[in-house]
């Protein structure tokens, strides 16, 4: 075997200890490759995370977009159902933010994560 070993000392139940360090991938890793819709995390922002973070946005561009007559807002369509639905009165917010309606655009090519701003 070439990969590197170490001896341990007899330990409480009287047995010797091998340790053995690894030199390939995992199997996982060689079979495997990382999502490509979270990039290996495991894990996506929740919908009701994401309409928290399109609030926070607009509140950072309401002063590049005032005077605009109509704002769009590109998002996925999980995040689109959810700013029509159980988060309407955010959605107010950034329309109150803006000055101005806010179109909800759904864009199945759009990540969950991803939203943008568009001036119409």
């Amino acid at each position: 075997d070439r990969s590197p070993s170490k001896i341990l000392s007899i330990n409480d139940f009287g047995l010797v200890a091998i340790t053995r360090k690894r030199v390939k991938q995992s199997l996982e890793r060689t079979l495997c490759t990382p999502c490509p819709y979270c990039q290996g995390a495991g894990m996506v922002k929740s919908a009701q995370t994401m309409c928290f973070e399109i609030l926070e946005q607009a509140k950072a561009m309401s002063k590049q977009l005032a005077g605009a007559s109509d704002v769009m807002l590109r998002v996925s369509p999980h995040v689109a159902e959810s700013l029509r639905t159980t988060e309407r009165e955010l959605m107010e917010e950034v329309e109150a933010h803006f000055g101005t309606p806010v179109t909800i655009e759904p864009d199945p090519n759009l990540h969950q994560e991803q939203f943008d701003f568009a001036v119409m």
